[in-house]
């Protein structure tokens, strides 16, 4: 294998990692070790954990020189799937051709675009995926009154962001928004009265619940800020993240996400049902 043609693909994400583990299947029920399969395929055997691993991004003809290593035929439905999939993964996200987004912001939007399933919970905004485009820019133009085009590339990212919710299948979304986020006034408000009827809308649609965490619920365990889980399927574990003032932090070990699914249901029996809270966002939509 040509070490020289691969890349590194930092963070792994579901995909590569479902790769990889195909990969270290065959290799196992092959027999092989990590040093007959570097040997085999004429790398270090450090790459190959690294490819089963999914750090490492494979061309198609890397997984081919593998599986033929392994002794695995490359033309059966199985060998077709994973070179099909190495070809997937070597797509260029749109994301990647935009010059200002943090790493870390990047490596979220990489994440959501292969998510099949994201809980959510906001203390304050609305959250990204449901934010109208007025509603998006005069947040993130907070702070960058002298960016023009980086608030435009940040506006139209997160516009671009929202086609997980429409794609086939789509996102399923289950938000959870504290009733502060109703009261701020973003931009202006003919602006967040926009965005409480979007609001309206978009939680009329199958794939998306929202439901309004009210005052009235007082104290409760996510005092201190928002957090997502992103859930993925195919046997791919769920990815915690969130926000703070010092940046971004994603959670991967399983008493976080534990324990980030179990805050998440806390909030759902605090707050009000999709029902009642679409008729709360109206009200308050009508000033």
């Amino acid at each position: 294998m040509d070490t020289g043609r691969m890349a590194r693909f930092t963070p792994p994400t579901p995909r590569s990692r479902r790769l990889g583990r195909e990969l270290r299947r065959i290799r196992d029920g092959a027999k092989l070790t990590l040093d007959d399969a570097g040997r085999l395929a004429n790398c270090s055997p450090s790459r190959v954990a690294r490819v089963e691993s999914g750090e490492i991004k494979v061309r198609p003809g890397d997984v081919m020189e593998l599986l033929v290593a392994y002794g695995a035929p490359i033309d059966d439905e199985r060998g077709k799937a994973l070179l099909a999939m190495a070809r997937d993964i070597r797509e260029p996200g749109w994301w990647q051709r935009l010059d200002t987004l943090p790493v870390k912001y990047a490596t979220y939007i990489a994440y959501e675009a292969e998510a099949t399933g994201l809980r959510h919970y906001e203390s304050s905004l609305v959250p990204g995926l449901l934010q109208t485009e007025a509603y998006a820019r005069s947040i993130i133009a907070i702070g960058r009154e002298t960016e023009a085009e980086a608030i435009e590339q940040r506006v139209q990212a997160r516009m671009t962001r929202q086609k997980v919710l429409t794609r086939k299948p789509p996102l399923r979304l289950w938000a959870i928004i504290s009733e502060a986020a109703l009261y701020c006034e973003i931009g202006s408000q003919d602006i967040v009265r926009k965005q409480l009827n979007h609001l309206v809308e978009m939680g009329g649609r199958p794939n998306i619940t929202i439901q309004i965490l009210p005052f009235a619920a007082g104290g409760h365990l996510a005092v201190y800020g928002g957090f997502s889980i992103l859930s993925f399927g195919q046997g791919d574990p769920d990815l915690g993240y969130t926000e703070t003032l010092a940046g971004e932090l994603f959670l991967e070990a399983a008493n976080d996400i534990t324990r980030l699914s179990n805050v998440h249901d806390h909030l759902k029996t605090l707050s009000l049902s999709p029902a009642e809270s679409a008729k709360l966002i109206r009200e308050r939509g009508k000033g």
